[in-house]
């Protein structure tokens, strides 16, 4: 089953007077993350827009307009940050990036056992594993849920 990385919602509203208004809305969907959920809050999002930016839209009043709802996720910068900390000065051996919700740790040069001990360590702390592929051997920490 494929998996969802990113979920996406357009909705376009009426504003009267032959004009309208596109809101476009996408966002990072986590892995065991329920997309309808993601989706729903998406559409409640664009709503709550339109509904404080052009309450005739909705045919509401301006006095009846709510707050929108934050969605609070931490960045893919910031889970990357997080995920690097552990390794402190080893993180200058490694190069880090996010391939399809996981940090994908290379190494840049030859590791020795012990620094390779060391890594593979703290990459199963962190929850990841090594993955032994000859040259594209690599270690794989998932982002947070």
């Amino acid at each position: 089953m494929p998996t969802v990385n990113v979920a996406k919602v357009s909705r376009k509203f009426n504003l009267g007077n032959y004009e309208t208004m596109e809101v476009g809305l996408e966002a990072f969907v986590g892995e065991g993350e329920n997309v309808q959920q993601v989706l729903a809050l998406l559409e409640q999002e664009a709503v709550s827009y339109v509904r404080n930016a052009h309450p005739e839209a909705l045919g509401k009043p301006a006095a009846q307009t709510q707050q929108p709802t934050k969605m609070v996720q931490p960045t893919i910068q910031e889970q990357l940050e997080k995920i690097k900390a552990p390794f402190g000065d080893l993180a200058d051996l490694l190069t880090f990036t996010v391939k399809n919700g996981t940090v994908v740790v290379t190494p840049r040069q030859f590791l020795g056992a012990e620094n390779f001990a060391k890594i593979a360590g703290v990459v199963r702390g962190l929850g990841g594993q090594y993955i032994s592929e000859g040259k594209n051997s690599r270690f794989e920490v998932p982002l947070q849920k």
